[in-house]
């Protein structure tokens, strides 16, 4: 999904005027931002922001120690300075952008202007319990089409008279009932 440069201001003005940011120099960072179209066509909003080469994660939530951190590769910064300076000199590269703010999954202005996240692992919201279940009904889905094609063996044996066929297919069934008992 493609989202303008409007979008986006729209929304980082919606957000600045919703929450109060723990850190004047985040204001000033996002001001910035705003008067420039072309960093904001290189500007992503997504969640899980860490994982990507060049990502900003802000926070508006008083009881977080650390409300700004910025990413860059394998370095991670809490100082909106070094933060601005990498930006401002690194405009033309892409900036995911995650912003924590009470209800954001429910927030349709944010929803609005969200991306997917093109670091993101296709698993990484999944738990060991998730696996789990994926094998069980994979198992359950195999068994079943096995039985199915037993039976559907042992009618085809049945039409075209083939007694060694159907004892040996309910044979396979019989066995196959058992194990599941």
């Amino acid at each position: 999904m493609h989202v303008s440069p409007i979008q986006k201001k729209v929304f980082l003005n919606w957000f600045l005027n919703q929450f109060e940011l723990p850190k004047r120099e985040i204001v000033w960072l996002f001001d910035y931002i705003l008067k420039r179209d072309e960093l904001l066509n290189h500007i992503h909003f997504v969640y899980e922001a860490h994982l990507c080469p060049r990502g900003m994660v802000v926070s508006v939530d008083s009881q977080d120690k650390r409300p700004f951190r910025y990413y860059k590769e394998h370095v991670v910064t809490s100082e909106v300075e070094k933060a601005f300076h990498d930006i401002r000199m690194n405009h033309q590269e892409d900036l995911y952008i995650e912003l924590n703010f009470p209800e954001v999954r429910q927030s349709t202005a944010h929803s609005d202007v969200l991306t997917d996240n093109p670091y993101l692992p296709d698993d990484y919201y999944l738990e060991e319990s998730d696996y789990q279940m994926v094998d069980s009904l994979l198992q359950f889905v195999t068994d079943e089409h096995y039985m199915t094609q037993l039976k559907l063996k042992i009618d085809e044996s049945l039409d075209n008279g083939d007694d060694e066929a159907f004892y040996f297919y309910s044979w396979l069934l019989n066995q196959r009932n058992q194990m599941s008992e």
